[in-house]
């Protein structure tokens, strides 16, 4: 705790105030309370974890499959990069390699500094001396040359201070931080240590955002690094966001600079191709089951905010993190995972207090309108353990579904891979694919299908064939149990002579149009779909790019919708008063909404003086509020509050009598009496009040100049200019 001593201090510029977090805290949030569990917040916080540290590393695995390559060839590059020298040239190239991310996750260049620095050799041979030595460069760090060497030096020193030890530098006899003599000394000590040379150790130097860093420094630093090349092997890795044609390097920096550089290009995959690969291994493939089925909405989000906006694999997870959060927002998902809440004990108990009947009754309204029965009777038989039981029938239900639904859509792919192949053309994409597998809307495309195959010829069914077989027998043994028709259908289509290719072409198709529409149906049809799969919940769009001028001025029109409590202690129960007048409804608000309401009254240009004063009255009219709310009445009933002196303004305070100014303060009053505690007190309560009024103006006004809304001029200098001059007046 900050003691008062410690707050009355002139000298301390700061003082650190440390949370702490208290019992009557209520973290608890729910959009439906009356039909919530009394811990529900709790219960669905943990769900959300579970499937979404699933589904996150799920996506961060198929993101290191897609960079892999790419990874692979930029360890090449830098290992090779002293190596493949072309020969007869006049001095040794700088070696660069340019990395176009378009949009990719920011975790590549991690990725490429694990490999370079040799970790996964590390955790294979416990040796970690084999690896290259690599430091991170931000343009920030580099504002001038000097501090853009001193970056790139210290980088390296420090990030491998523990193999070489803390070494005492003496300032007087000591290499500047910004010379690469102090480097190579360095690195001749590091490789003596470590027992490796040169030649098998490079100094890898990872810009990040290359177009960030001022061109004018990069080309001092590129030449100064080339004038210690080969002794001092650097090599840059530069991560570039812009596209790889036109190159940004040789758009932006002279002929002289780029001769000096050996550039080697890479290209991270993108577009809706790395899209399409990371929805179909995610949540539409046979190997992976995931917690939670995302919905056609937000798969059509995700397809437009793709094509439109950007094509950046955090943005994507970004996406499917808000899915996940707004799905488990619904009560019912606390059987998300357990439909007993933990344990036996545990989901009894809490279903059975009397906090949990809406709870109870808005589950039994759902598991009794999924079937034919007798509300009524059933309502009357109904237990917590058969409750519980319909919800664990409802999930493996909805599980099974789901999983042969994922196993049937392959399938559809794969036929459709093959079309292609032959030369059909298809119009729909794969995201209009899932979204009508998943709604249960692929009929017409089926037809078609069904069209195509059975005119099949017998040298096209040898190579369909064998692959609907390869894959069905590939398929985990509980999907190729519940599968076993399809297949048997197949092996008898093999089976077949291959001149009936005609015979075989018809029934195939047929088998192929029977099995699809058995499989390929709306998950909305099972039994409480909406605790594992989104549907057709509207995705969030405000939350992941919010309109910023209407959050402020929400955010100022109308604080308590923002907050749960006053700033300043007011009556919470004050704004549900409808006939209360505006100046009433302006003293429950903060300082910084009553000044923009003001604000807005005003014209283009705001007397300072004016809107203090008019910020002034609602004040006290604020303190007359709270007054009025906490001192007893005269008859001793505190439902009646007592009516206090009214107070005067700091205006007409300030300009009050000048003789009784003086006779306050002096020892004696104007009669010769002396002056009374009481009017003394006063006195200083309302010094103290004004100062305080003034201090929560300044405050509030600099709230407001930091938003944006008042520009300052020189014309005037009481004066201040509106900047919003349209802004939205709350009804």
């Amino acid at each position: 705790m900050v003691s008062e001593m410690e707050l009355e201090d002139i000298n301390q510029t700061t003082i650190y105030i440390p949370y702490q977090e208290t019992d009557e805290q209520d973290h608890s949030y729910s959009l439906f309370p009356d039909r919530d569990l009394p811990n529900g917040y709790e219960l669905r916080l943990t769900a959300y974890k579970a499937a979404w540290l699933k589904c996150l590393a799920r996506v961060q695995e198929l993101s290191r499959a897609l960079h892999a390559p790419v990874v692979d060839k930029v360890s090449e590059l830098v290992t090779n990069s002293y190596v493949d020298v072309l020969p007869a040239l006049p001095y040794t190239e700088l070696p660069v390699v340019s990395i176009s991310t378009n949009g990719a996750s920011s975790a590549i260049l991690d990725e490429i500094a694990s490999r370079l620095e040799g970790e996964e050799r590390d955790a294979l041979f416990g040796d970690n001396k084999n690896g290259h030595l690599v430091t991170h460069v931000f343009s920030n760090d580099c504002q001038n040359i000097a501090s853009a060497m001193k970056t790139l030096i210290v980088g390296f020193i420090t990030r491998y201070e523990e193999e070489l030890g803390s070494v005492k530098r003496r300032s007087g006899n000591s290499l500047a931080t910004m010379d690469l003599n102090l480097l190579q000394a360095w690195f001749d000590a590091l490789l003596r240590t470590r027992g490796t040379d040169k030649d098998t150790t490079r100094l890898v130097a990872i810009l990040h955002d290359f177009e960030q860093f001022e061109p004018s420094v990069i080309q001092d630093f590129f030449e100064i690094c080339s004038l210690a090349v080969p002794r001092l092997p650097l090599v840059f890795i530069l991560s570039l966001s812009s596209a790889p044609a036109p190159s940004y390097i040789h758009t932006t920096y002279p002929q002289h600079t780029l001769a000096l550089l050996q550039v080697r290009t890479c290209s991270l995959p993108s577009g809706t191709d790395v899209l399409h690969e990371i929805l179909l291994k995610t949540f539409f493939d046979v190997c992976f089951e995931p917690e939670l089925m995302i919905g056609p909405v937000a798969i059509d989000f995700l397809v437009d905010f793709f094509g439109r906006h950007s094509t950046s694999l955090d943005g994507l997870t970004t996406i499917l993190q808000l899915v996940h959060m707004k799905h488990f927002e619904e009560p019912l998902t606390v059987f998300f995972g357990d439909e007993k809440l933990g344990s036996s004990s545990t989901g009894a108990s809490i279903l059975s207090e009397p906090s949990s009947f809406g709870f109870l009754d808005s589950l039994f309204i759902r598991v009794c309108n999924s079937r034919d029965v007798n509300h009524a009777r059933d309502w009357r038989n109904a237990s917590i353990d058969s409750l519980l039981t319909a919800v664990q029938n409802s999930r493996r239900a909805f599980q099974t579904r789901a999983k042969l639904s994922r196993v049937a859509f392959q399938v559809l792919l794969l036929i459709r891979r093959f079309m292609v192949s032959e030369g059909y053309k298809l119009d729909e994409t794969v995201p209009e694919l899932m979204c009508g597998a998943i709604r249960g809307r692929l009929q017409n495309y089926l037809k078609y299908l069904y069209t195509m195959v059975k005119k099949l010829r017998k040298e096209q069914l040898d190579r369909l064939l064998p692959e609907l077989y390869d894959f069905l027998h590939a398929a985990p043994n509980d999907v190729k149990d519940a599968e076993v028709e399809i297949i048997s259908r197949i092996d008898t289509a093999l089976s077949v002579r291959i001149d009936q290719a005609k015979t075989v072409a018809e029934p195939f198709a047929s088998w192929l149009m029977e099995y699809f529409q058995k499989r390929i149906v709306s998950l909305e049809d099972s039994p409480l779909w909406d605790i594992w799969y989104t549907g057709s919940t509207p995705f969030p769009a405000d939350l992941l790019n919010p309109s910023l001028r209407a959050s402020i001025f929400a955010g100022l029109l109308r604080p308590q919708d923002f907050s749960t409590t006053n700033e300043h202690d007011v009556s919470k129960n004050a704004s549900d008063s409808e006939d209360e007048d505006e100046e009433n409804s302006l003293i429950h608000m903060p300082d910084t909404s009553i000044l923009f309401r003001r604000y807005l009254e005003t014209g283009k240009m705001i007397n300072v003086y004016d809107w203090f004063e008019s910020f002034a009255v609602v004040l006290e009219a604020q303190r007359r509020h709270k007054q009025s709310r906490e001192l007893p009445s005269h008859d001793g009933n505190p439902s009646t509050p007592r009516t206090p002196r009214t107070p005067r303004t700091p205006s007409r305070h300030g300009r009050g009598n000048k003789k009784r100014q003086r006779n306050v303060h002096g020892d004696q009053n104007a009669e010769g009496e002396a002056p009374r505690d009481e009017e003394r007190q006063e006195t200083e309560e309302l010094e103290n009040w004004r100062l305080e009024v003034q201090a929560r103006f300044i405050r509030a006004l600099h709230e407001l100049d930091y938003i944006g809304f008042i520009k300052h001029t020189g014309r005037k200098r009481d004066h201040v200019l509106r900047t919003v001059l349209d802004a939205p007046i709350s009804e």
